[in-house]
């Protein structure tokens, strides 16, 4: 766009309100803002003008302590849009972003919980951790996360599938607490399912879940290898239909009963730990 370039005024409050920083202009000579994660000041002033040469901005970063970081040039038109444009792109960039989680990805991957930040369209930044069955952690805050870890007011980690919500597995202010409860609950997960959760990484099967296909699976698992029926321990496991007929007997070992109650009761401590 050509005509008189926007005024430094103007250039503000289009910043404040089109990036949502805190600009000020000082007496409409020059415009100031802060980036919100790393706390460092961006000014943006006129370059003198030459004839026959675009009207031009000088732009300057400096650290927190005053350390100069960064120096450039921006077109100056009518149209703030290019500028504004420019402050979102630093503000909220994975480079801005990223070393103010880097503590907090240090503490998860010390507790063997190996998460990254990832951008996803319409939210901003997330941590993820991906799993080995294809599911995966996504970790933030209540809607996404904020700028710096200190602004997050409740931690929220979910457990998703490829097409399906598995469980909700810590929502709460405490930083460590988050941490301590994923790793209990990968190494929940890691103990019922050997990594693998089965909603991620469903197993092709033409029967619905019911007392034929419960029957049949434990039939098959006790003829998949070679137990020792004379072992004690084994038991005899009747399935009926819901209205007490059809029913049918299983032989059991007494290793894969063993197995099966401690599935079970690793199951019964992971719902009521944290319901899902």
């Amino acid at each position: 766009m050509t005509g008189t370039p926007i005024s430094m005024t103007d250039l503000a409050i289009a910043i404040r309100e089109g990036a949502e920083l805190e600009a000020n202009h000082n007496f409409g000579k020059s415009v100031l803002f802060t980036l919100p994660s790393s706390g460092d000041e961006i000014s943006l002033w006129p370059a003198p003008s030459k004839p026959s040469s675009p009207l031009t901005l000088f732009w300057l970063r400096r650290s927190p302590e005053g350390q100069k970081i960064g120096r450039g040039q921006l077109d100056w038109t009518s149209d703030p849009r290019p500028i504004v444009d420019w402050v979102i792109g630093i503000a909220y960039s994975a480079d801005e972003i990223g070393p103010q989680y880097a503590p907090v990805l240090t503490t998860l991957h010390k507790h063997n919980v190996n998460a990254a930040l990832t951008q996803v369209q319409g939210i901003g930044f997330l941590l993820h951790v991906a799993l080995p069955d294809s599911t995966y952690l996504v970790i933030g805050g209540d809607e996404g996360l904020p700028s710096r870890p200190d602004q997050v007011e409740n931690w929220h980690v979910q457990h998703e599938g490829v097409n399906a919500h598995i469980a909700v597995v810590f929502h709460g202010p405490e930083l460590p607490a988050m941490v301590a409860a994923t790793q209990r609950y990968l190494q929940a997960t890691a103990t019922r399912y050997g990594s693998h959760h089965p909603l991620g990484a469903p197993v092709p099967d033409e029967h619905a879940a019911g007392p034929d296909k419960l029957c049949r699976l434990l039939a098959e698992l006790s003829d998949l290898r070679r137990f020792d029926r004379a072992a004690p321990g084994g038991a005899v496991i009747t399935v009926f239909d819901p209205d007490g007929y059809n029913g049918a007997s299983v032989d059991v070992p007494a290793e894969l009963v063993a197995r099966i109650c401690r599935l079970l009761s690793v199951e019964k401590q992971v719902i009521q730990t944290y319901g899902g």
